[in-house]
């Protein structure tokens, strides 16, 4: 969905107490819609702005983000629109094969 690697979503997991997805009986990762917001933000904050994990701890825990977080919104719904683009993209060049 976020096109992250597993392995870095289980680093993320050590790395921020707050990030606890659910787990099924087999022990599948289930994350809540808080938990997607929450990666949304630690991928905008080092992605977008460049910070490192300790900057987004930091920002996080002092609460900063809150002057950013219009900044947050637009390239969230900037990057949901390319990734819907991409889709149509993909599913456009799919019909031209057939």
């Amino acid at each position: 969905m976020l096109d992250i690697p597993a392995s870095t979503l289980r680093y993320w997991e050590k790395e921020f107490s707050v990030l606890k997805p659910q787990r099924t009986s087999t022990g599948i990762r289930r994350y809540t819609g808080k938990d997607i917001e929450f990666i949304k933000k630690i991928l905008y904050f080092t992605k977008d702005c460049g910070y490192s994990l300790d900057g987004v701890k930091k920002v996080m825990k002092t609460g900063t983000q809150q002057y950013l977080d219009p900044k947050y919104e637009l390239v969230a719904t900037l990057n949901d629109i390319k990734a819907m683009l991409l889709d149509m993209k993909s599913n456009l060049e799919k019909t031209k094969l057939k």
